[in-house]
């Protein structure tokens, strides 16, 4: 049987290497993957929490027991309190598995390969607020980002119609649906409430004849024009590209509401 001392060594280490491998990840930025950007300072908190725990192991001190006629009552008591604190492999394994996942698996945001499962629409109905409503409206057309645009479609009765010719600037990936024919595609982004595990894609449907050109997952600027259309009976606004430019992937590959 390992020692106590040995078993709060081993937590001690899991535990600060969880810590260390959480603030990488805050450096490198691959945490916005994963998570919402507001939920960044709670992991910053979290790995100061993992250390403080780890630290504790390495300081804390073994009750002291009693050298008098209860003693050998004392002595039962912590021994039963150490057995149920006791090292176990089961344990570790649930705080190694994310860090080797973390590791092994290359960090990606989601992307087109993940839309296969999803539809894509505006996602957050909590959205369709009159202050959110009146904020999208301050914004010059051009400064508007998918989400701006989606709820601007949610908010209008007839959008293939009252956007047509308003100028567009928009910056998403790649992604192509046969329902849209060769000649064009769909520029994507996902929103992100609090965690991947509620994503939701938002895309506009662009038309340009050089669209096989561009695989899919490739990120792009859009500029161009509304201008009214029909997808398999459904009326929507079609982005008219002006120009489509490849651009590096965002820092933040995700919008937040």
């Amino acid at each position: 049987m390992q020692s106590l001392k040995t078993q709060n060594a081993v937590k001690a280490l899991l535990l600060i290497a969880l810590a260390f491998f959480l603030y990488t990840r805050l450096a490198n930025g691959t945490l916005y993957f994963y998570i919402n950007a507001r939920f960044v300072g709670f992991t910053l908190i979290a790995v100061f929490g993992l250390l403080a725990v780890a630290l504790s192991y390495r300081f804390g001190q073994k009750r002291p027991q009693l050298a008098d006629e209860h003693g050998h009552e004392h002595a039962a008591a912590a021994h039963d309190h150490q057995h149920s604190h006791a090292f176990s492999w089961g344990g570790a394994l649930i705080v190694l598995l994310p860090i080797a996942l973390g590791l092994f698996v290359p960090p990606q945001p989601l992307g087109a390969a993940a839309l296969s499962n999803r539809e894509i629409n505006s996602g957050a109905n909590s959205l369709d607020t009159p202050a959110v409503a009146r904020a999208i409206e301050e914004k010059a057309p051009a400064s508007k980002n998918l989400l701006d645009w989606w709820q601007t479609l949610r908010a209008s009765a007839n959008p293939a119609q009252e956007l047509a010719g308003q100028a567009v600037n928009v910056t998403g990936f790649v992604y192509h649906d046969e329902r849209f024919g060769t000649d064009a595609f769909m520029v994507t982004r996902y929103v992100v409430s609090c965690c991947v595990a509620d994503a939701s894609p938002l895309g506009l449907v662009v038309h340009w004849p050089q669209a096989p050109e561009f695989k899919d997952d490739q990120w792009i600027e859009v500029k161009g024009t509304f201008a009214p259309s029909t997808i398999e009976a459904w009326q929507l606004p079609i982005l008219v590209a002006e120009s489509v430019t490849p651009v590096a992937a965002p820092n933040h590959p995700y919008l937040y509401p």
